[in-house]
């Protein structure tokens, strides 16, 4: 089913569409700043570009909705539905979406910002290079999350679900950690200087080339599940092995030609 056409001409012209039916609209590029749309059905709504600057989209089910680089600067989106939603690039800074549903959307690159995202699920979310700096996420899911390259200076995470997490050469300095579950969690060259991890499960964690200085709580009470930070020591060399032995193993179950039918060298053709 496709939007109340009524409901699109009374969004446009008053900026009022409390509970509306915007399911499919196309209102890519359109300034909607200030807008009352909560609790509004905008799933798999095009939005592409909006200025939903200072909007209200509290309740609103935004599910699969495309967002790409539209402005929700300060908006409130508490509690809304936005599973699978592609808010790729866009700009959310100071907004609320405290409990909002976000398993498995797209947050490549996106601006949160001081944003408040206590008790949200990300779950499985894609978070890559997002910028989370001074963030609230206290309490939220982020397990299975990608936040690879994210930046999360002085974030707030006490308590949040970040297992099987990827946060590799994420900005984790100065974040609270308290209370953290990093169970399995990949921290290779993450920045966790200064980080509060007091109270954190980091069983099974990764911590390779991680910067751990001024981290507090780091060793209390961890135990010999967590992987070292210490950089992994290079491999042997082996002065014996010869390239042709490589390719012409005496195993190999193709020791009569290589994969490539190329000559090998050292061998005759």
């Amino acid at each position: 089913m496709s939007a109340n056409n009524s409901h699109i001409k009374r969004l446009l012209a008053t900026k009022q569409c409390q509970g509306g039916d915007l399911r499919d609209a196309h209102l890519t590029r359109v300034n909607l700043s200030g807008a009352d749309l909560s609790g509004a059905k905008l799933m798999f709504a095009n939005l592409n570009g909006t200025n939903l600057a200072g909007a209200n989209l509290s309740g609103a089910d935004l599910s699969f909705a495309n967002l790409v680089a539209t402005d929700l600067g300060n908006s409130d989106l508490s509690g809304i539905d936005g599973k699978g939603v592609n808010l790729l690039d866009a700009k959310l800074h100071h907004a609320d979406l405290g409990g909002a549903d976000l398993v498995f959307a797209s947050l490549v690159n996106t601006h949160l910002e001081e944003a408040n995202l206590s008790g949200a699920s990300l779950e499985g979310a894609n978070l890559i290079g997002a910028e989370l700096t001074g963030a609230n996420l206290s309490g939220a899911n982020l397990a299975g999350t990608n936040l690879g390259h994210a930046q999360m200076i002085g974030a707030n995470l006490s308590n949040a679900d970040l297992s099987d997490a990827r946060l590799v050469e994420a900005d984790l300095s100065d974040a609270n950690l308290s209370g953290v579950s990093l169970r399995n969690a990949n921290l290779l060259n993450a920045n966790l200087n200064g980080a509060n991890l007091s109270g954190a499960d980091l069983s099974g964690a990764n911590l390779a080339q991680a910067k751990l200085e001024g981290a507090i709580g780091l060793y209390q009470e961890h135990g010999p599940g967590m992987r070292s930070p210490e950089p992994s020591p290079p491999p042997k060399q082996h002065a014996n092995m010869s390239y042709v032995s490589f390719l012409n193993s005496s195993h190999s179950s193709h020791s009569s030609s290589n994969h490539f039918d190329l000559p090998r060298p050292g061998l005759p053709s």
